[in-house]
């Protein structure tokens, strides 16, 4: 029989959800300085690289620790009420986001 591994901590979704809450923060905070002048447009670029280097950790940590769950639900390992919900609402946050700060189109490094 294998050995049972250790069963994950709290941290996983609770950095996932500081992470995707930063990159909503960081980038809503590029979107708030706009770029119409050059002291600006520093501000608001450096804003947009950093919600998105935030977002896609949030992203890798949150779908990971959701793939992890999932393979615990069939080896009949208790998964917390709590565990569920922390990853759910990161990827939850992480999930709008994207949508609204697109890579390219409207919400997008253009300012809009």
């Amino acid at each position: 029989m294998g050995q049972l591994e250790p069963s994950p901590t709290m941290v996983v979704p609770v950095c996932s959800l500081v992470l995707s809450a930063g990159a909503a923060a960081s980038l809503g905070a590029g979107d708030a300085v706009g770029f119409l002048s050059d002291a600006a447009e520093d501000i608001f670029v450096i804003a947009w690289l950093l919600g998105w280097v935030l977002l896609v950790w949030a992203a890798i940590l949150g779908g990971g620790y959701a793939v992890l769950l999932s393979l615990r639900g069939p080896s009949r390992r208790p998964v917390s009420r709590m565990e569920a919900v922390l990853g759910a609402t990161s990827l939850g946050i992480t999930a709008v986001v994207l949508v609204t700060h697109p890579l390219w189109g409207t919400g997008s490094a253009l300012g809009g």
